[in-house]
């Protein structure tokens, strides 16, 4: 089994290499010190297991995981024990709470053992669907993303997004700062977005409600939305009923 170490803390990090030792069957492939390394990391090596700081420089533990659309089994480490029901809410294997000792991290490790590999990618593939189809609505949602540009990745503050355009496979974020290309499509960035923010108000089209202005009908059942700036985009007549609740 491969996995990674991800901890701004070097005793931190020293402490899961020691108490590897107890596991010859665990892999440490790569370690990092901050959430865009961690990110970039666990994409380049899509390792089985992570262990996972949450409160960390460039992006938190949580933030990291949203990014991802293959989510590898995680442990969480971490000193501070507010976070444990989102960590399980958002998958987490176990919660490691500093500091723990070597008895909590073989029983944190034993946990992942034991679970059975998929015995093929497509089958992992269709048993993470399932997995992520009956888990628990996580409480958290990012407050930035982090797309490419020039060869690395920018934050785009999700507080400036005023809507998302499908692209194809992909999608484009339009906000008050400009355009962004995002490597993630549409259907995901909208599980990734709080919906009580982020509207879909069309197949292709998923808006931010503080950055409707108003609302026109547009004689076919659906509506035209101005958007901050003066930018219209459409309410299709299949996504009409969604906006409905906000007319007074």
């Amino acid at each position: 089994m491969t996995t990674l170490i991800i901890d701004d803390e070097a005793p931190a990090r020293l402490i899961v290499r020691q108490y590897l030792a107890d596991f010859p069957q665990v892999t440490v492939v790569a370690e990092c010190t901050d959430g865009l390394a961690a990110l970039a990391a666990i994409r380049d090596h899509r390792p089985e297991l992570v262990f996972l700081d949450i409160q960390m420089p460039g992006l938190t533990g949580f933030e990291v995981l949203a990014q991802l659309t293959e989510v590898p089994r995680v442990i969480f480490s971490t000193a501070y024990q507010q976070y444990a029901l989102d960590a399980f809410a958002a998958g987490a294997v176990d919660y490691l709470l500093k500091p723990y000792d070597r008895a909590r991290f073989r029983q944190a490790v034993g946990r992942v053992l034991s679970q059975p590999a998929a015995p093929d990618a497509a089958l992992g593939r269709l048993l993470q669907r399932l997995d992520e189809a009956s888990a628990p609505v996580p409480t958290f949602y990012p407050r930035r993303l982090f797309v490419p540009q020039g060869g690395r990745l920018v934050a785009v503050a999700v507080a400036d997004i005023q809507f998302v355009e499908a692209a194809g496979d992909y999608a484009t974020l339009h906000t008050v700062r400009g355009q962004f290309f995002s490597s993630l499509g549409l259907g995901q960035l909208a599980q990734r977005l709080d919906p009580e923010r982020f509207l879909r108000i069309h197949r292709s089209v998923l808006v931010a409600l503080d950055a409707v202005h108003d609302l026109e009908r547009d004689g076919s059942g659906g509506y035209h939305a101005t958007l901050a700036g003066g930018r219209v985009v459409r309410v299709s007549r299949g996504y009409a009923d969604t906006v409905r609740p906000l007319l007074g």
